[in-house]
């Protein structure tokens, strides 16, 4: 009787332990999908299918993640049209995401749709850059050595005008260490966890080598 509870308590672990991995390869399939996407539309379906993959995974912070952050690449993607239901969908998903666990990369993300709500509306910079800016200093508090954090911040403060406290001086010390950790996270992070800016942020450093 005793082997026989054994070997259920065993069977009932495997179970519980692949049922909570069994999301994590359809992710790493359209991650690997959203890469090879070349079309706003394109890219869109993919994020359709991670949002169909976070809903059927309520309780992972991380799919609701994703499923925020690629509405968001199809909205910077859509170009001059725009995609205001990207935004609401970011919103959804990252208010998800704040739920189950508001960590320094969720509070970026969170950040980052701010800055988003600028493209359309560029005369709410005094309401939506403050509030990206205050989100930001609490993602740095909570992890000082977030890049996607400290991108942001500096790109953040690199287009306030120097008269409200930003400018290429205060951007710089946040860049360029956003730019030291990217160097040196390229081959050690986990390929579903939250990997995105390295691009960005070579562009950003370009741009602030030529304002100097």
């Amino acid at each position: 009787m005793k082997k026989l509870l054994i070997v259920l308590i065993v069977v009932f672990a495997n179970n519980f332990m692949t049922a909570q991995v069994s999301w994590e390869a359809p992710l790493q399939a359209q991650l690997t999908a959203a890469k090879q996407a070349k079309t706003p539309e394109e890219l869109q379906v993919v994020t359709s299918t991670i949002e169909r993959i976070a809903l059927s995974n309520p309780t992972e912070w991380l799919l609701a993640y994703h499923a925020a952050y690629y509405n968001s690449q199809v909205f910077w993607r859509s170009g001059k049209k725009g995609c205001d239901a990207c935004l609401e969908q970011m919103d959804k998903f990252l208010t998800t995401a704040e739920k189950l666990d508001n960590n320094s990369e969720v509070l970026t993300l969170r950040a980052n749709y701010y800055q988003a709500k600028l493209q359309g509306s560029p005369m709410m910079a005094p309401y939506y850059g403050p509030k990206a800016g205050n989100i930001l200093e609490v993602a740095l508090n909570v992890d000082p050595k977030n890049p996607r954090a400290l991108l942001l911040m500096g790109q953040n403060l690199f287009y306030t005008p120097a008269m409200f406290g930003g400018g290429a001086d205060k951007a710089k010390p946040f860049l360029e260490k956003a730019a030291t950790l990217f160097a040196e996270a390229d081959e050690t992070t986990s390929s579903i966890q939250p990997n995105w800016g390295k691009r960005a942020s070579d562009r950003m450093n370009k741009q602030l080598a030529s304002a100097e």
